[in-house]
C-alpha cells in the first residue's frame, strides 16, 4: 500500500503561473490539485505554507562514469545521483556513449546494467552515436522501442573517434526526423579548433587561459552555424547542447525565427562565469567544452533567455579530480574537460529567479517543463493530475553556501565553491515518496528506475 500524501497551502509553480493550493499525491501520482483538500485519510500532511513547491527537476544532459581523456568521470550513478537528490533534481538524462563495435542495444544495456540498483533518483538515456556504420543505420528505427527518443552526434572529438562528419550528421538528422528521434549536436567547428591548438602548443602557448582561446567564440559560432545549416538540408528538428556563445544563440534565434525547430540548452556556468576564470589558478576546474565565454555571450544568454531563444538550462555534469585537473598544467590539451553542477542546477535558476533575473515560472520551464516535453518524459515536469508526483518544497526565506565538503557527490573540487544561493531546496519526493527532508536522504540507493521515453 503506497503512503497518501497531502501537501497543504504551498505556492504551486507551474510553468506559465502559480496559485496557492494543496496537492494530493496516491499511488505514485498526483492525484488532486486544487485549494482547500481536507486533511483526512492522508498518512502525512506537509504544511508549506510560505513556501513554494515545484515539479523536480530534470537535468537534461549528464555524463555519469564517462571514460574521457585518459581518466573516467568522478561522478557514477550511485553518487551523480544521490548530487541530484540534494540538488532536487528528480530525473537525469545520462549520455551513454558508444564505443567502437557497439550496437545501439550494446550502448543502451551497458549503462543501464551500471545505472540499475545504485541510483537514488530516475534516469533515461540519450545514445552517442560516433560510429555510424550500417548496422546502426538499420537499427535505429528500433531506438523508440528502446525507450530512447534522442541521439548525440559530436561535430569534435576527431582525434578522440567520437567526431561525426557533417554528411553523416546530414543522414542521421534524417533518420531522427524518420523515427521520431531528436539529434543532440555539440556545435563546435573541428578544423578551426585543431588549427588553434596546433598554434597555439607550437607558440608554447599552454596555460589554460589557452583552453579558452583555441575554442573561442568564432570556433562555436562556426559549429552552431553549421549544425543549423545541416539540419536545414535534411529538414529535421535540432537540438544544440550547451550554447554558451552570443553569435551561436543568436544564429539560433534567427533560424527559429524562420521556422526551424530548434532547441537551445545552455548551463548555470555560462551563465554565472566568463573567460576571467581561465587567468586564475583555479583555471583548470573551468575547462570544460565549450570554453566559458567573454561577458558579451553571458550577457546574450540572459537576453535569449527572456526572448524565450533558450529552451533548457542543463549541467553538463562531468566533473573530475583535482589531481586530475592538474594533468594540464603545461599543456591545457591534457586537461580533462568538464565540471560539476548537477547539485546546483535547481538551486541556481531558482536563486536566480528570486533575484529577479527570471520569474519562478520561468524557471520551472527550463528545467522541469520543458526538458519532460522536448525529451517525451512524458510523466514528469508539471504539477498536473496524473503526472508523477515528483515534488521539491522549497524556502525562499533560507539561504544555502555551496561547500564542496558538504557536497552529496564524490567531487573533491567545485566551481561553485563559495557562492550563496538564496533560498533552500528543503523537501524532494520522488513518485509520491519522500525521497530527502533537510538534507537526509529517505530512501534506498536502488529507488531509481529507468524511464523509457
Amino acid at each position: 500500500m503506497k503512503e497518501r500524501i497531502l501537501i497543504k497551502n504551498g505556492t504551486l509553480v507551474f510553468f506559465d503561473h502559480i496559485q496557492i493550493g494543496d496537492i494530493a499525491i496516491e499511488n505514485e501520482k498526483i492525484i488532486a490539485v486544487e485549494p482547500n483538500i481536507p486533511d483526512k485519510n492522508f498518512d502525512l500532511v506537509i504544511d508549506a505554507t510560505n513556501k513554494y513547491v515545484l515539479p523536480g527537476a530534470i537535468d537534461a544532459h549528464v555524463h555519469l562514469a564517462m571514460p574521457f581523456g585518459g581518466t573516467v568521470s568522478t561522478d557514477d550513478y550511485e553518487s551523480g545521483s544521490r548530487a541530484a537528490l540534494h540538488g532536487g533534481v528528480t530525473t537525469y538524462i545520462d549520455y551513454a556513449i558508444q564505443k567502437r563495435g557497439d550496437t545501439l542495444l550494446d550502448i543502451l544495456s551497458r549503462r543501464q546494467s551500471l545505472a540499475k540498483n545504485v541510483s537514488y533518483v530516475d534516469y533515461a538515456f540519450h545514445i552517442a552515436i560516433t560510429d555510424f556504420n550500417a548496422a546502426i543505420e538499420q537499427e535505429f528505427a528500433k531506438l523508440p522501442s528502446y525507450g530512447v527518443r534522442s541521439v548525440k552526434c559530436f561535430m569534435v572529438y576527431r582525434k578522440e573517434n567520437m567526431m561525426i562528419d557533417d554528411q553523416t550528421l546530414e543522414k542521421i538528422m534524417t533518420l531522427g526526423k524518420k523515427y521520431g528521434v531528436l539529434v543532440n549536436v555539440h556545435a563546435e567547428d573541428v578544423d578551426m579548433l585543431e588549427n588553434n591548438v596546433e598554434r597555439l602548443l607550437s607558440e608554447k602557448k599552454v596555460s589554460n587561459w589557452y583552453h579558452y582561446i583555441s575554442r573561442d567564440e568564432e570556433v562555436e559560432y562556426s559549429g552552431v552555424k553549421k549544425a543549423i545549416e545541416i539540419a536545414k538540408r535534411a529538414n529535421a528538428p535540432l537540438y544544440v547542447v550547451h550554447n554558451a556563445c552570443k553569435d551561436g544563440i543568436e544564429a539560433i534565434k534567427a533560424a527559429k525565427e524562420n521556422g526551424q525547430i530548434i532547441y537551445a540548452e545552455t548551463c548555470p556556468q555560462y551563465l554565472y562565469f566568463t573567460s576571467d576564470v581561465y587567468k586564475s589558478d583555479r583555471a583548470a576546474l573551468y575547462v570544460c567544452s565549450p570554453s566559458i565565454k567573454g561577458e558579451a555571450s553571458r550577457a546574450a544568454l540572459w537576453r535569449a533567455i527572456d526572448e524565450n531563444v533558450i529552451d533548457t538550462i542543463a549541467t553538463d555534469h562531468c566533473p573530475f579530480k583535482l589531481e586530475e585537473k592538474a594533468w594540464g598544467e603545461n599543456n591545457f590539451t591534457k586537461t580533462p574537460n568538464g565540471c560539476d553542477g548537477i547539485e546546483n542546477l535547481y538551486a541556481f535558476v531558482l536563486s536566480k529567479a528570486l533575484e529577479g533575473k527570471m520569474s519562478i515560472s520561468k524557471a520551472v520551464e527550463l528545467v522541469s517543463h520543458n526538458p519532460a516535453k522536448t525529451f517525451n518524459l512524458n510523466e514528469k515536469g508539471d504539477l498536473v493530475v496524473g503526472k508523477d508526483a515528483d515534488i521539491v518544497i522549497f524556502n525562499p526565506n533560507d539561504y544555502v553556501i555551496y561547500h564542496n565538503k558538504d557536497t552529496f557527490s564524490n567531487e573533491d573540487n567545485s566551481i561553485w565553491e563559495g557562492v550563496k544561493y538564496q533560498g533552500k531546496i528543503e523537501t524532494v519526493l520522488i513518485r509520491g515518496k519522500m525521497a530527502l527532508d533537510n538534507d537526509k536522504i529517505l530512501i534506498d540507493k536502488n529507488f531509481g528506475k529507468y524511464i523509457k521515453r
